[in-house]
């Protein structure tokens, strides 16, 4: 198990690359947000839903981190590949008719889970980075994961893949214990 200053060491290098990354994109000619438009719009989305969630339920949204953290491979990969999974799934059964009235409450289904998912494992990825730096705030560890989340989705044609991978352990647990709650 690495130290908390290999891993905070770690931490460091992966956010000082990605300014490179950025810098070695060419430009597209797509009409898009500056990086700073997009860094203010997601870590603000965050930064507020987040806030939301931890001024309303408080021990929900720390008994969910707890979650994340008892699994985090099977989390990420649920959050990655389920949602990839139902995307594609209810795209296929659009192709049908009766398929169509089931694909629409899905899509939406599936949106207000990326929603409030999103936040979470903003703060998850926070409270890691700020447990590594043995700060123990949730508030703290909410702004943390905002900033990140900012500063992955500024990142040009990496940062969508970034900032779905920072969401994944939210999604991932939305999704894992709607399973749980379905099969109950």
């Amino acid at each position: 198990m690495p130290s908390t200053s290999q891993r905070l060491a770690a931490a460091v290098a992966a956010l000082a690359v990605l300014p490179g990354v950025a810098a070695a994109q060419q430009p597209t000619g797509q009409v898009t947000l500056s990086p700073l438009a997009q860094f203010a719009a997601a870590g603000g989305y965050s930064l507020l839903v987040g806030a939301l969630l931890l001024a309303a339920a408080p021990a929900w949204t720390r008994n969910a981190v707890d979650d994340i953290f008892e699994d985090p491979g099977v989390v990420v990969a649920v959050g990655t590949l389920g949602y990839l999974a139902i995307i594609v799934g209810l795209v296929l059964l659009a192709l049908t008719l009766i398929g169509l009235i089931v694909t629409i409450p899905g899509l939406l289904a599936l949106f207000v889970v990326a929603l409030v998912g999103t936040p979470l494992g903003a703060y998850a990825v926070g409270r890691w980075l700020t447990g590594v730096g043995d700060v123990d705030n949730r508030w703290a560890a909410l702004a943390v994961g905002a900033v990140v989340v900012g500063a992955v989705s500024a990142v040009p044609v990496v940062g969508d893949l970034l900032n779905a991978l920072v969401a994944s352990p939210g999604i991932g647990l939305l999704l894992l214990r709607g399973k749980a709650s379905l099969l109950d």
